[in-house]
């Protein structure tokens, strides 16, 4: 038996592969707005259209940094210069149909790595976590001092992203002392966790000071003081668990790296705790 089907879906179907454009939606560059490049590290921005008819024909004008090239709608690889590169980027359809638009590539020195502390943004009556995370770049460690008035931390609480990591704190002083090293570099993470108890009601506002190691290893600021470097903490993440001889961060010579190597650092490694300057806290009226 013979089919017969509705004209209206015949129409529609030859409307669809129309090559003048007619019946289509009108062509427009979509996602056309470069995200940052960072000096020396891999950059990708893909450029994209809808409407009209396909394919699409992208072409850019304009000099790009030295390091990255234009190739099928594509901008890819390592730029090597810093600057604003004004661009002109063009899309063709198929009907021939074109638009254009102005952008421009701003290549910038990479931005620091950040530790956030999280803490509840409202007065507190009861235990809180607090929350430590690495963000925007790759670091594989830091050095943290903050003064906790009116809060009580649980020492032995303290969950961190991995066991290589030293802590300190005076209670005449509410000097809290932590320097933590990754065993490989770490991004938009969690670091640890410490529940945090508070003497009376409090809104905690921390005012700390932060030292990271950005993944080479190489403090970003100035240490803080110390009795022995960071890099003998950091030594013990990257080889924690490993045996043989000559391993870095087997202080105790035992051929293995672990517990007894991190006992062995922290003897002499924070100095005498002061009283930090403005502690930090508003306290609750």
């Amino acid at each position: 038996m013979r089919k017969f089907w509705p004209l209206a879906f015949l129409l529609a179907a030859c409307g669809a592969q129309d090559p003048t454009g007619v019946g289509t939606e009108p062509l427009r560059l979509t996602g056309a707005t470069l995200p940052p490049a960072y000096l020396g590290e891999s950059y990708t921005a893909l450029f994209s259209a809808e409407g009209g008819v396909r394919p699409y024909t992208f072409a850019l004008e304009g000099k790009l940094p030295q390091g990255l090239a234009f190739q099928g709608g594509r901008i890819q690889g390592v730029p090597r210069e810093k600057g604003q590169f004004p661009l002109t980027l063009t899309v063709e359809d198929g009907a021939k149909n074109s638009r254009v638009q102005k952008l421009t590539l701003t290549v910038s020195d990479p931005p620091p790595p950040r530790l956030t502390l999280v803490v509840p943004p409202a007065q507190v009556e009861g235990p809180f976590l607090l929350l430590g995370r690495v963000e925007v770049r790759e670091a594989v460690g830091f050095q943290l001092e903050v003064g906790l008035a009116d809060l009580e931390p649980d020492l032995k609480g303290l969950r961190g992203v991995g066991p290589a990591y030293l802590l300190d704190y005076d209670p005449a002083t509410g000097l809290l002392r932590l320097d933590m090293a990754f065993p490989r570099p770490l991004k938009d993470q969690e670091a640890f966790r410490l529940l945090l108890t508070p003497k009376k009601p409090v809104l905690p506002r921390l005012s700390p000071r932060v030292v990271l190691y950005d993944k080479e290893g190489k403090p970003l600021g100035q240490p803080l003081p110390r009795g022995k470097a960071f890099g003998e903490l950091w030594a013990l993440a990257q080889n924690w668990g490993k045996e043989g001889q000559g391993l870095k961060g087997d202080l105790n010579g035992d051929g293995k790296v672990g517990a007894g190597d991190l006992e062995a650092l922290a003897a002499g490694y924070f100095p005498k705790a002061e009283a930090p300057q403005g502690q930090g806290e508003e306290k609750a009226p």
